[in-house]
């Protein structure tokens, strides 16, 4: 499979090349060479005759680039289905299921608390760290999850801690930490970090969610 697409690449290198070129200078190269035979042959063509076939060179020329760009863009589509395939098999290679540790992170918050980072600590050991931009922010807020750490992990009783940096109540700066005892078991673990907000309270409740 992989070598298939080496090939195709490989085939649509002098597209990508000829493509690069402006339909109007491939159009002028036919028409300088429809001039060049009729001057050739005695300027037996008339000048409507010479304009025709100048506007039929450019019109194959152009007809040419689109169906060059047409090939380029399947290809593009066929690296990104590459590339997607590429990184699950490299998942499964690395992490295993009966070893695998997913953690994710999502918020329902908006009035109490505003992310900024989050460090992810596991059995003691610093593993995951991230800063959040407005755009990450905006689209958790709309109910996105991201996946903040993977990694493989031995069958047992192991500790995560989760550390949070952000903008809370009144717009001073808020620190929360959590902690999870996990048990794992075989198979892929998942957990799930959740900051919402609390009107009871009127600050942001951390929670910790495992399945």
């Amino acid at each position: 499979m992989i070598l298939a697409y080496v090939r195709r690449i490989s085939a649509t290198m002098l597209a990508v090349i000829l493509c690069m070129l402006p339909a109007g200078s491939y159009a002028d190269d036919v028409a300088a060479n429809v001039i060049g035979s009729a001057g050739a042959s005695g300027n037996a063509a008339t000048d409507h005759d010479i304009a025709q076939e100048i506007t039929k060179g450019r019109a194959e020329a152009q007809e040419s680039v689109n169906g060059l760009s047409k090939d380029i863009q399947n290809l593009k589509l066929s690296v990104i289905a590459l590339n997607k395939d590429l990184r699950v098999l490299e998942e499964d290679l690395l992490f295993p299921a009966n070893t695998q540790l997913n953690v994710f992170l999502s918020l329902d918050v908006g009035k109490f608390f505003t992310l900024e980072s989050v460090k992810l600590k596991l059995d003691g050991d610093f593993v995951s760290s991230h800063i959040y931009s407005d755009k990450e922010v905006t689209a958790l807020s709309r109910g996105g999850v991201h996946k903040l750490h993977m990694a493989n992990l031995s069958v047992g009783e192991h500790t995560l801690s989760a550390f949070f940096t952000g903008t809370g109540p009144s717009g001073r700066e808020y620190k929360r930490g959590t902690t999870l005892k996990i048990n794992k078991e075989s198979g892929p673990k998942y957990v799930e970090l959740r900051i919402t907000d609390s009107t009871m309270k009127l600050q942001p409740e951390f929670s910790v969610e495992q399945w």
